[in-house]
């Protein structure tokens, strides 16, 4: 793979512009776009004078928060998207966006993501609950890139990918949920309800009991799936949605993002009475993308005992990345959310 430079925010100049794209940018201007929490995401907007090309772009580099930072390069999200860009977008149609540069320093983490923007797409939000019609277009954006590559043995043979079986687990995810979950507690105080302390304790010392329990074919999975990480224009036939972040990504069962988007992207009493026609939607968008090896009792099963993953998230990623107020409130929301859905499939949810 050709090592490409790393370049800072203070690099993206006109003349590098000007390079990339063969035509003259005569000026850019950088806008902060976005609510990650460890990267750092910026709007260009590009003059080219008596020239012409793409008026704007998106660069995302690593975040400014040195905590968030360095949560990024020893959570090895930065790696993953880099990697993601480098060896899987662009290879299969899935609705990603469309990349103009990607280089990644091993030594440092470092990271420059050049992107063709979408400036007519709004970002979803995890905070507001999504419509039927945007679950319904994140149930077909998953089933294109968990076919792409469903059942693919090359997967786990890059040690880079979240799950792989290429090299043994680096962090131990019991441990970390066993330190984890009472500093959430402590953090939030009141704020956690009852039905996330149910959940959470639940789970003390069974994560790994929960993990084992879950089969299906393996995919290529990306593993935040949720509105923050989409961009939508549901009048674009082309790309009516498109999925962002790719930071998490790895190998798992498809059915885990679909009950992670799910549990934390819809109010819980919508999740419970939608969730099944919107798995079938799931289900059918994958063999319209070919795969025929689907066992449908299995995949819901599976799902249904993927109702933790949101939660898992929101817990652990709280408590490593940079604390704001709109973050408290997303990964509240996100566990609240979450926890009905593990309490409404408890007889398979809940480790027994």
């Amino acid at each position: 793979m050709t090592q490409l430079p790393v370049l800072t925010l203070e690099e993206i100049t006109a003349d590098w512009l000007s390079e990339i794209l063969q035509a003259r940018v005569v000026s850019v201007t950088a806008t902060p776009i976005g609510t990650g929490q460890v990267g750092a995401t910026y709007r260009l907007t590009l003059d080219y004078g008596s020239g012409s090309g793409p008026s704007t772009l998106v660069i995302k580099l690593p975040s400014n928060d040195p905590l968030s930072r360095a949560t990024g390069k020893s959570h090895m999200t930065y790696i993953r998207e880099s990697r993601f860009y480098q060896l899987f977008a662009g290879r299969k149609p899935m609705a990603v966006p469309s990349h103009l540069y990607i280089a990644f320093d091993e030594d440092s983490h470092a990271f420059t993501l050049l992107m063709h923007d979408l400036p007519q797409h709004r970002a979803g939000n995890q905070l507001v609950a999504a419509t039927l019609r945007e679950a319904a277009l994140a149930m077909e954006a998953a089933a294109t890139f968990h076919a792409g590559w469903w059942g693919d043995p090359m997967l786990d043979k890059l040690d880079w990918l979240s799950g792989t079986r290429a090299v043994p687990p680096q962090l131990d995810i019991e441990a970390i949920y066993a330190m984890f979950w009472p500093a959430f507690c402590d953090r939030y105080g009141e704020r956690v309800t009852e039905n996330m302390r149910t959940v959470g304790e639940a789970f003390v010392g069974r994560i790994n009991q929960w993990s084992e329990s879950r089969t299906g074919e393996r995919c290529l999975t990306h593993n935040d799936f949720r509105p923050d990480n989409m961009l939508y224009h549901l009048d674009d036939p082309a790309k009516p949605i498109v999925i962002v972040d790719w930071q998490t990504v790895g190998v798992g069962t498809g059915a885990g993002d679909i009950a992670y988007y799910l549990g934390t992207a819809l109010d819980p009493e919508t999740r419970k009475v939608q969730e099944r026609a919107l798995f079938d939607i799931y289900l059918d968008s994958l063999k319209a993308n070919g795969v025929t090896n689907l066992g449908i009792a299995t995949a819901w099963d599976d799902y249904r005992r993927s109702a933790i993953a949101g939660f898992l998230m929101g817990v652990t990623a709280s408590m490593v990345v940079g604390q704001t107020d709109r973050g408290d409130t997303m990964f509240l929301a996100m566990c609240e959310r979450s926890a009905a859905m593990v309490l409404d499939h408890r007889d398979l949810a809940i480790p027994s």
